[in-house]
């Protein structure tokens, strides 16, 4: 149970990274769009939506996930996430098809954002995967105790180029 602690622990640390990191994003073009809303509009209002995108995202897997300290429970969370995505992603319509130009344009983001998500999903779940480091020390220390010989080098002769 250690291990899979500390694994959790990781990828509930990155995840809390990307939430800042969007965070931080919104904050800052808010900021932005609130000295010239109209230049903003024009020509950052996409970042900004996808920031409240993602964000949005990692907070429901933030709540999803909090108080679970099984790895393999998260990572069937991650798995139905994923899934979720591909299957909008491959099932659903590229193009919204709605009289809102806008409305069309933001059903385009998130599946921008979804193809990013898919990845980030599967980058937590590797995280669950890593071996932690107080194992890979003990690891290194029998493997060291065992003082296994590097293979001989054979030496060919002849001439070298």
């Amino acid at each position: 149970m250690e291990e899979s602690n500390w694994n959790v622990d990781q990828m509930l640390h990155w995840l809390d990274i990307k939430i800042d990191r969007e965070d931080r994003d919104i904050a800052k073009q808010k900021k932005q769009m609130d000295g010239d809303f109209l230049y903003y509009f024009e020509w950052n209002a996409e970042s900004l939506y996808k920031s409240h995108f993602m964000s949005s995202c990692y907070k429901k897997l933030r709540q999803a996930v909090d108080g679970i300290k099984d790895a393999h429970e998260i990572r069937n969370i991650l798995k139905e996430n994923a899934a979720c995505c591909e299957k909008k992603l491959l099932d659903g319509q590229l193009d919204c098809r709605s009289s809102s130009r806008g409305a069309n344009m933001a059903h385009f983001m998130r599946l921008e954002c979804m193809q990013q998500l898919i990845k980030d999903y599967r980058e937590f779940a590797n995280i669950l995967s890593v071996t932690p480091p107080e194992e890979n020390q003990l690891q290194a220390a029998h493997k060291n105790g065992k003082k296994e010989e590097p293979p001989e080098r054979k030496i060919k002769s002849g001439i070298r180029r």
